[in-house]
């Protein structure tokens, strides 16, 4: 079911789909709420879900959304535990397996993409020789072609990649890692071989852009603590015109995390600390070549800020209605920002206007069970906008069957 169909069926009785009271929490006087509707997309008993935020799961015809499917969600994948890699038709909500992968976790999928160079072409991570590569695969003619590092962040373009070490994530940082293996450098606390790659799709040539002792250098000075800490790197996004990236810089401190943000030009040139580490920085967008959304604390308030990249001229949004982490992305009119927040068992999807300053919880659901909502094994909401910007995909807990599933929000904006 597309969404211009979904928006004019009445909810009544229609399997699938629910209606949530959607609450418009934060307003300016004379705002008029935006309409939402939510669909459960996928069926049980298998799980179904994409996997993390800021990336389009829908294909340009949006015919088809991306997913996994797998038998469970209870413990960490092994090597040897595949998941089914599927797209799942919109109008039916049928899933059709296209192939498999054994690179994968709970938090973020495959890294599943659509290629953008080629609508008929999905991107994931997988497993070869016990190395982890990545895969451009026709959905039509089944044809793939390897390329010889995994995919952590994709260009708009589609014609580069970031990417990560994955034997050095699974060691330090297990949620976002792959199980099975190894860390060439896991002697060293901030090698100069390993850090963030870029990968040119067309030809799977990688080169290293920023190492960890590059970014380690910049703060070493302010904090010598780190001299024998194990640092990584994490989550890796290009700006909007694919000339300049951002990473977290991370280490693990008595079980917690200590984190710093940095961007840096494709090729690692004008390397910069743009959110200082220790401030808990969490999570992330580009709002277009210069902007940058993130959650993170600054003084004693922690907040959704934008603010430009290497001005550190932080604003925290919402007045108080955003004070708290989400996984924040923006929508194509880089007016509207989509983000979650977790209260006990409860989980809410929220979206806000930055020109406005209109915000509103769309939908607060109920995940069930303690670990669904905290730990390695959490079912995070993840909401990722479609190309439109107007229907957001998030992965939840159906009420039904307690399985994991792809939701869809479909607005009507006022």
């Amino acid at each position: 079911m597309n969404r211009r169909n979904f928006l004019k069926q009445s909810l009544a009785g229609t399997a699938g789909m629910l209606a949530f009271n959607s609450k418009n929490a934060f307003a300016k006087t004379g705002d008029k709420a935006v309409k939402c509707k939510i669909r459960t997309l996928t069926a049980g008993p298998k799980h179904h879900f994409f996997g993390y935020y800021g990336i389009c799961p829908w294909n340009k015809s949006e015919k088809y959304v991306l997913s996994l499917e797998s038998d469970f969600v209870d413990h960490f994948p092994g090597r040897d535990e595949p998941a089914a890699i599927g797209i799942v038709e919109t109008e039916s909500g049928k899933f059709e397996k296209v192939t498999e992968t054994r690179a994968w976790n709970l938090q973020q999928g495959a890294m599943l993409h659509w290629n953008p160079l080629d609508d008929n072409e999905i991107i994931y991570n997988d497993r070869k020789d016990n190395k982890i590569i990545s895969v451009i695969m026709n959905i039509q003619s089944g044809k793939k072609r390897a390329l010889p590092a995994a995919i952590n962040g994709l260009s708009h373009n589609g014609k580069y990649a970031l990417s990560l070490s994955y034997g050095r994530l699974g060691r330090l940082r297990k949620t976002v890692g792959y199980q099975g293996l190894e860390d060439p450098t896991a002697d060293s606390p901030h090698p100069d071989n390993d850090g963030v790659f870029v990968m040119d799709m067309l030809t799977g040539k990688r080169k290293l852009a920023v190492s960890i002792l590059d970014f380690y250098k910049l703060i070493k000075d302010k904090h010598t603590e780190l001299k024998e800490r194990h640092l990584w790197c994490n989550h890796t996004v290009f700006n909007k015109s694919d000339t300049r990236f951002f990473f977290l810089g991370r280490s693990s401190e008595r079980g917690g995390l200590q984190t710093g943000m940095f961007t840096a030009n494709r090729d690692g040139s004008q390397l910069r600390e743009v959110i200082p580490y220790g401030s808990r920085v969490s999570h992330f967008d580009w709002r277009n070549n210069r902007e940058i959304i993130a959650t993170f604390r600054h003084g004693s308030r922690y907040s959704h800020y934008l603010f430009t990249d290497g001005k550190g001229n932080y604003k925290a949004l919402g007045d108080g209605f955003l004070d708290f982490d989400g996984h924040c992305s923006f929508a194509p009119n880089q007016k509207w920002l989509v983000t979650d927040r977790k209260r006990g068992l409860n989980q809410s999807l929220i979206i806000f206007n930055v020109e406005t300053k209109q915000g509103q919880t769309l939908t607060t659901l109920d995940m069930k069970l303690r670990r669904n909502i905290s730990g390695d094994l959490r079912c995070d909401f993840h909401p990722r906008w479609n190309r439109a910007g107007d229907s957001i995909c998030f992965d939840a807990i159906d009420r039904k069957t307690g399985a994991r599933q792809i939701h869809i929000a479909y607005l009507d904006f006022p």
